[in-house]
């Protein structure tokens, strides 16, 4: 669940609304003050048709809720196409890599803004009995953060389109609470983050705190492994399971991102089943093309008996630049990040992978 504020027109008087989300961005509460007893409700199909539930106590025409429901539109593809990118950063090697490709990327999604921020003391590494704070070697002092982030800034600044306005922040702050503060302040709607590196980021990135940060972020998070150059992004695999699709399925934020790169979709499931779909994966094949159809996708599915090593050696078969997958997805994430299978980090080092939680 997500709340944003939008401003749209009703006749002649421009209003303000709180928008509330539920359901995958498919239910919306509108309110003009903070808990209305009666609120509007509005519900959006995956296709993007709106549907009025409740009108509430507002007197609002039917131009007046297009109105509505057009603002709102506009609030998701602003936040859902990248015009935003959050680039947290420890200025190590991988990190610097993660910002120029944030900065390729951005070009292609025409992004107005990329904020850059570093967090100089508070990256917690995981303890066995919770997290602790990484001990003096790993820290920063303000003014050392403040010279490298506008150095890095000013890097930037050379690579991004002219319109495009390049931002730094630095404080002491949690990495990850301090993300999703700044996701919500800024509306950013991407997160770019190194997949590999020696600094204090990738050591919280990458293990634990990458499972945390992927399933909790509150904008899609995009990991670039170490030493990718940015090439245009023209074919974008989904790697989906067929559970509870229409549930789980963050759709509108991944059509909304793939529309915005102009690229082909290749939706794939690989599964290490042997023989014919059972009853309830039929059920769920018919809810993903229900979904998915307005698209016009290539659909693939595989078996494999190892998914994340099926999944990436599709991708490179299509010769796709991107794989997209939900973090409940196969138990991806941990079956990628886990420290105890380093040899296969090094092995899927040359995708950029991103992440769209469930509740998008």
């Amino acid at each position: 669940m997500e709340t944003f504020f939008i401003k749209f027109k009703a006749g002649s008087l421009d209003l303000s609304a709180i928008i509330t989300t539920a359901e995958q961005y498919r239910r919306f509460k509108v309110e003009m003050v903070t808990n209305e007893k009666d609120p509007i409700i509005l519900d959006r199909s995956s296709k993007g048709n709106w549907e009025i539930v409740e009108r509430g106590e507002r007197t609002l025409s039917d131009a007046d809720f297009q109105e509505l429901e057009r603002a709102i539109d506009h609030q998701l593809y602003k936040f859902y196409s990248g015009k935003h990118i959050l680039v947290p950063t420890d200025f190590s090697e991988s990190a610097n890599n993660a910002a120029l490709y944030a900065a390729g990327l951005s070009k292609q999604l025409k992004s107005t803004k990329i904020t850059l921020y570093h967090s100089f003391e508070s990256i917690l590494i995981p303890v066995s009995t919770g997290f602790a704070p990484v001990g003096p070697g790993f820290t920063e002092s303000a003014e050392g953060s403040s010279t490298k982030i506008n150095a890095l800034k000013e890097e930037l600044e050379k690579e991004v389109l002219p319109e495009t306005k390049v931002e730094a922040r630095n404080d002491d702050r949690t990495l990850v609470p301090a993300i999703n503060m700044l996701v919500q302040q800024l509306r950013a709607g991407m997160v770019v983050v190194g997949m590999t590196g020696k600094g204090k980021l990738a050591r919280a990135i990458v293990g634990s705190n990458t499972i945390d940060l992927a399933k909790n972020c509150l904008a899609p998070l995009l990991v670039v492994p170490a030493g990718l150059t940015f090439k245009k992004i023209e074919k974008v695999v989904f790697a989906c399971d067929l559970k509870e699709v229409l549930a789980f399925t963050p759709v509108h934020a991944i059509k909304t991102f793939v529309n915005a790169l102009n690229a082909s979709l290749l939706i794939f499931n690989v599964d290490p089943r042997k023989g014919d779909f059972d009853p309830d994966e039929m059920k769920q094949l018919t809810a993903l093309h229900e979904l998915w159809d307005d698209q016009k996708p290539e659909y693939h599915y595989i078996d494999h008996e190892d998914v994340v090593k099926g999944i990436i050696a599709f991708a490179d078969e299509k010769g796709a630049q991107l794989v997209v997958t939900i973090p409940r997805v196969y138990g991806f994430i941990e079956g990628l990040f886990h420290q105890s299978v380093s040899k296969r980090l090094a092995y899927h080092t040359h995708l950029p992978l991103m992440f769209f939680r469930s509740g998008f």
